[in-house]
């Protein structure tokens, strides 16, 4: 039996209003995943999503059994998560971070470059964050630089920028 796949969404930072609302801050670009989830998962527990709306650029989240602020204090701080399937398609080119995060990027001359350990987004373009033996490597996600990204091999071959890669 295969395991759904979760991802992480955002966080339970506190309960709003008196109904039991849940204000969650969002990790991601646009609030279409949480109108997606017809669940989402807070900590290791699903509950069912009676509504979602946008408020001040947070997510206001109405659960099945959450109707008061002390029901809504025990989901504060928790990670929430939903299924893949309730993510936006992607256009063509486009990836989620979680896709990237972890991938071996090495440049078009087969060059090992290390691991994408993370995502800083900066505005005009994200920037990775490459580690190989305690070095970091930061490359702007543009496509002068990034040739291919094969997520089913978990690799990126990158050509980068002249000075972006220190010297061995």
């Amino acid at each position: 039996m295969s395991r759904r796949k979760l991802i992480v969404i955002g966080q339970a930072v506190k309960p709003f209003g008196i109904r039991g609302e849940i204000k969650i801050s969002p990790f991601t670009e646009t609030f279409e995943t949480f109108k997606r989830s017809p669940a989402l998962i807070f900590g290791e527990s699903p509950h069912k999503v009676s509504r979602i709306r946008i408020h001040k650029g947070a997510v206001l989240a109405s659960l099945e059994g959450i109707d008061s602020p002390e029901k809504a204090m025990q989901l504060i701080g928790k990670l929430v998560k939903t299924e893949e399937k309730n993510l936006p398609p992607k256009e063509e080119g486009e990836y989620y971070w979680f896709e990237l995060i972890g991938m071996k990027v090495s440049t078009v001359e087969g060059r090992d470059l290390g691991e994408i350990t993370h995502i800083t987004p900066t505005g005009a373009n994200d920037v990775l964050h490459v580690m190989r033996a305690g070095k970091e490597i930061l490359m702007p996600m543009i496509d002068e630089v990034i040739m291919d990204v094969d997520t089913e091999k978990n690799t990126m071959i990158v050509n980068p920028l002249e000075g972006l890669i220190p010297d061995d």
